[in-house]
């Protein structure tokens, strides 16, 4: 019987493959770019009515990305749409989502270790307004000399040290790729810098001690903790995984559709960032009633790097969910003899590291706790688009910001810009050869210049070959081809006067890049449409 069952379960994957297959085989419908120029800032920030808030329940969350969600999509072939926030250049313009940075001008790495800052730290001395004792993230709301109000939370007992320098670290590293983020800071005090408020309800000095005794213990009277500036303005709750927000009209894609969110992929892959969910996240109405909008929010990075495993004890953070019905499939058909990838790891020597590493991590294997929509809808050029941000970096933006999160064991920052490196070197090693991974340089004359960023960004990657061929907007046919051979990151694409001519003045040049005889799984296009003038220019590109 089970034997039985084991087939008709092979042959229904089987059907399931098979319509994959059939599906992809289909010739997609070519794109046309108009000659309107790239959009570069959305205009989403119109005044709006106040939305309501979310409505979130933790458990009805959980149930969805993990039970409901999964086993309505198992078989499913429908196609994955294409990003919906990305102008006719393949980027993602400036919007209350997303502000380039990275990627897209010098950021320095002093300009990094500053971010969100406007305010600054708490000034001390500090009152507790309200404590959170249960659960597993103790913490408080304090109010400093200034009236400033910030989350404050801490180490484990456990790991001290593992969240208190990654929070500020990685929200750095976030907003450098573009995401809206709170002001997030190392705070040092004594118990002397803090004090009960006496207006504040429900809160006395017992629960402010039952804080304490939960988190990692202080080292010569000095507490660690992470204070997280709060946003001003109206908390409209957590930014959902999929859909709009009905009562704003400024949010018209879908959020799986976008790339922003998409490209957490590669963001959360980067720094072992497996804490994404929801309830991370944060709309947040700005001005006046009726007279503001919605700007989008990510928040606590405090157990990244390593730091959600440490927390939570698991080794295995980063390589699974923490549950799916593949990965129960496959211990059900392999009996759980199977050996993962990462049951050698163990807990590095520092306790502020946790198991953060670059030898067993794969990107491609790479996966949050909690299935995150966006992301499982992430395709080859949204991981692409991230992959370029994540190249930007350089040791000094690991080093200043390391050095400003003040590791408190002898060599652990150290091990962690190493690591951070060899991560970054896997992560756009594996998602650039997703692609042909070319950008546009300039258009001369009848000559298309374009730049190989995998010469340019892989480090043994030093020469390139290039299949170009040429088709007209009406239909696939390929008018013409060649190749062409390139040691410089900059390779020059001749275009034939007749491509032009039989295209009726739009033409679409396809290149695919090919390293080791090894053609790239697609070509980059590049839309060229000839001007009342009879010069070429480039009015798309596609990945």
């Amino acid at each position: 019987m089970m034997k039985i069952m084991q087939i008709r379960l092979s042959m229904l994957l089987l059907a399931a493959l098979l319509g994959q297959i059939m599906l992809s085989g289909c010739s997609p419908k070519p794109w046309v770019f108009s000659e309107a120029p790239p959009v570069w800032r959305v205009d989403d920030q119109k005044p709006i009515p106040l939305p309501g808030s979310t409505r979130y329940i933790r458990m009805d969350y959980y149930f969805e990305v993990l039970i409901r969600r999964p086993a309505g999509t198992t078989f499913s072939t429908a196609p994955v749409e294409l990003a919906q926030d990305v102008n006719s250049f393949d980027h993602i313009p400036a919007s209350s989502w997303y502000t380039p940075r990275l990627g897209y001008r010098t950021v320095t790495p002093e300009e990094l270790a500053k971010g969100p800052e406007k305010i600054g730290p708490p000034q001390l001395p500090v009152r507790v307004v309200r404590a959170k004792h249960l659960g597993s993230n103790p913490g408080f709301i304090i109010a400093d000399s200034r009236d400033r109000l910030y989350l404050v939370k801490f180490d484990p007992p456990d790991f001290p040290g593992v969240e208190t320098t990654t929070a500020q670290l990685v929200n750095r590293l976030f907003w450098g790729f573009g995401y809206n983020v709170p002001e997030d800071y190392l705070f040092k005090f004594t118990s002397a810098d803090m004090s009960v408020d006496s207006t504040a309800a429900n809160i006395n000095l017992e629960s402010v001690l039952l804080v304490f005794n939960a988190v990692a213990p202080p080292v010569n009277g000095i507490y660690r903790a992470t204070a997280s500036l709060l946003i001003d303005g109206i908390y409209l709750g957590p930014i959902a995984d999929s859909g709009v927000r009905k009562d704003d009209p400024n949010d018209r894609i879908p959020h799986e559709n976008r790339r922003i969110l998409r490209a957490l992929r590669v963001f959360g892959a980067f720094t072992n960032q497996t804490d994404i969910r929801i309830d991370n996240s944060l709309d947040v109405y700005e001005g006046a009633v009726g007279k503001g909008f919605v700007r989008h929010y990510l928040l606590d990075f405090g157990e990244a790097l390593g730091g959600h495993g440490a927390s939570h004890k698991r080794l295995w953070d980063g390589f699974k969910h923490i549950f799916s019905f593949k990965q129960m499939g496959g211990n059900f058909l392999t009996l759980g003899l199977k050996k993962e990838s990462w049951e050698d790891l163990s807990f590095t020597r520092w306790k502020s590291v946790g198991a953060f590493e670059a030898d067993v991590f794969d990107p491609a294997e790479w996966k949050e706790t909690y299935p995150f929509k966006p992301i499982r809808s992430a395709l080859p050029e949204d991981n692409y688009w991230a992959a370029k941000i994540v190249a930007s970096l350089t040791r000094n933006h690991f080093e200043i910001l390391v050095e400003q999160a003040e590791y408190p064991e002898e060599g652990a920052g150290d091990y962690i810009v190493e690591t951070l490196i060899e991560r970054q070197a896997k992560v756009v090693d594996y998602f650039y050869h997703a692609v042909s991974p070319l950008e546009f340089a300039s258009m001369r004359s009848d000559t298309l210049r374009l730049e190989d960023l995998g010469i340019r960004d892989i480090p043994r990657v030093d020469s390139g070959s290039y299949q170009v061929s040429w088709q007209g907007a009406d239909n696939n046919e390929v008018l013409e081809s060649i190749e062409v051979v390139n040691s410089k990151k900059f390779v020059d694409i001749p275009i034939p006067t007749t491509a032009v001519e039989a295209a009726s003045g739009y033409l679409q040049v396809n290149v695919r890049v090919v390293r080791n005889g090894i053609p790239a799984p697609r070509a980059a296009q590049f839309h060229l449409r000839k001007s009342a003038d009879g010069s070429l220019r480039v009015v798309g590109i596609v990945h």
